[in-house]
């Protein structure tokens, strides 16, 4: 079993995997709300641990554990495993009914485009509206929304490439999921959520469930690609794009980046890293 995805320890485990794994007890958890968006999840409950993902403001975590400061517990988007900051996450906080479409949007203190803001959020990140002002609209956390930046949650598009271009230039950071800085399988993971659509955390666990895969008779062989299509590399994914270019966050320049396909499978050859597989999505356009 697969531990990025499996909540259990040693000493603690999920009541729903009793029959599954064997640990020291086990607990079913409570969910509780992402109040911080970009909120870090970590393998470690530990400030220095490395970046492993992200949590997105309005997000549910399922927690198993609170304990000095760390909730152990699932982020059931993705149903990533680790450790999240306790005042990351809150309970009782109102259903979202509402998501953010724009790549993110201000938090202002006050319905006036003029007024202070506290801090961002990014796209996908669901809140629930409580009031509306003009073209505002406020939150249950208190803040104003512009109403523009906001679309229902059943809202859905399937311009995978479309909204992945939002995210042009944005820095690429590793485990990142937001608009101040993502890795390459969320920026996957951001459109197709956009689209209505579950997407694993990492690179190697969309490969092997996302789509449907697109039939190569050699490694070089690239006649049947589409765009929209996604292409594996090992540990790295990106977009096909029309005209053979690759949409995707990558540490070769630290951004999203438009490269042409050609250049993008030399380097991989060179790395001894070719393409692994390309999976289609149905009805992306």
């Amino acid at each position: 079993m697969d531990t990025r995805t499996l909540p259990a320890r040693e000493d603690l485990a999920a009541e729903r995997l009793r029959d599954q794994v064997k640990a020291a007890r086990y607990v079913p958890g409570a969910p509780r709300s992402v109040i911080r968006d970009g909120a870090p999840l970590r393998f470690s409950p530990d400030i220095s641990a490395g970046l492993e993902s992200q949590l997105i403001y309005g997000e549910v975590f399922q927690v198993y554990e609170d304990r000095d400061g760390w909730c152990w517990g699932q982020n059931m988007t993705d149903q990533y495993v680790g450790y999240v900051p306790s005042v990351d996450l809150a309970t009782d906080v109102p259903t979202p009914d509402h998501q953010v479409a724009a790549l993110h949007s201000h938090l202002y203190t006050e319905p006036d485009m003029k007024r202070p803001t506290a801090g961002s959020i990014s796209m996908s990140s669901r809140v629930k509206v409580v009031d509306v002002s003009g073209r505002f609209c406020r939150i249950a956390s208190g803040h104003w929304i512009h109403a523009r930046h906001l679309v229902s949650l059943d809202y859905t598009t399937r311009d995978l490439i479309g909204t992945a271009l939002k995210f042009l230039g944005v820095p690429y950071l590793w485990g990142g999921r937001t608009a101040m800085g993502l890795d390459c399988s969320a920026l996957v993971q951001m459109a197709l959520a956009m689209a209505g659509m579950a997407a694993p955390r990492d690179s190697d666990l969309q490969q092997n469930k996302l789509g449907t895969l697109v039939p190569m008779d050699d490694d070089q062989d690239f006649s049947r690609i589409e765009e929209g299509d996604l292409v594996y590399f090992p540990g790295h994914v990106g977009l096909f794009v029309d005209d053979w270019r690759f949409l995707h966050a990558n540490a070769f320049d630290m951004q999203v980046s438009l490269h042409g396909f050609s250049d993008v499978l030399d380097r991989a050859i060179e790395d001894n890293a070719g393409v692994t597989a390309i999976r289609r999505i149905p009805q992306t356009h």
